[in-house]
């Protein structure tokens, strides 16, 4: 496994290195990103913002709209948020590389005694309610699955953002999006500060595995600089 690591806090340019990853630098060995970024708002590539977002509360916030290249439904993401990425050689189906890394995932939170197991084909749940949402895109023959994780998301400002899907929340009993999530901190063996449990969600991953760190070089760089700049341009924009 490689480990990729950066202090960048732009959705946008984690979206990048994905993008040359799975499109130009395709490494054959699995590589594992964790990031946290600036409070934004992440759509599907075929969501309609209007229909997903509280557009009104969004711009009075100055909360700004990424689109990701994967499908999934659209999610806030702040400071309490961690965010993870894996990206390998598409050598299975697209659903089990999602269950496996969904594994990894779980194996890493039950070691730091959170209860936590799959639900459905993207959804990792504690005690009934979503704490992991994971989606993917694969192009050629190489596949990149996310996964943002609810450590201490301010979960009232996502209610008041997000517009309920009511074919996902009525067939299930569900009343509000507020009582279908929560956070992972409060069930922490130890709680902890979001860079903690980033770090120890990292040793939990990488743990059991031979992984070695990859800076890149100042031509890859280079490279992921024009699709930044081409991300932000197509891809990025404000709820004003």
């Amino acid at each position: 496994m490689i480990l990729l690591e950066n202090k960048n806090s732009d959705a946008a340019y984690f979206f990048s290195i994905e993008e040359f990853l799975v499109r130009k630098k395709k490494f054959r060995d699995p590589v594992f990103m964790i990031w946290h970024v600036d409070t934004c708002i992440m759509v599907g590539n075929n969501q309609v913002v209007e229909a997903e977002v509280n557009l009104d509360f969004l711009a009075e916030r100055g909360i700004p709209i990424v689109r990701r290249q994967s499908g999934g439904g659209t999610i806030y993401v702040d400071a309490g948020t961690v965010l993870c990425t894996l990206v390998c050689p598409l050598e299975n189906d697209a659903k089990t590389h999602m269950e496996d890394f969904a594994q990894i995932l779980i194996d890493a939170l039950t070691k730091m005694g959170v209860s936590a197991y799959r639900d459905g084909k993207n959804d990792i749940l504690l005690d009934g309610k979503k704490i992991v949402g994971m989606a993917q895109f694969a192009v050629g023959s190489f596949i990149c699955t996310h996964a943002s994780l609810l450590y201490d998301t301010d979960l009232d400002v996502l209610t008041k953002i997000l517009i309920p899907n009511d074919n996902k929340l009525i067939p299930k009993g569900i009343r509000s999006i507020r009582s279908r999530v929560t956070n992972i901190k409060p069930s922490m063996r130890v709680e902890s500060k979001v860079e903690q449990f980033r770090a120890e969600l990292k040793n939990g991953i990488i743990d059991n595995n031979t992984c070695k760190n990859y800076d890149f070089t100042p031509d890859e760089l280079a490279e992921i600089d024009v699709l930044y700049a081409d991300y932000r341009k197509k891809s990025v924009f404000s709820a004003c």
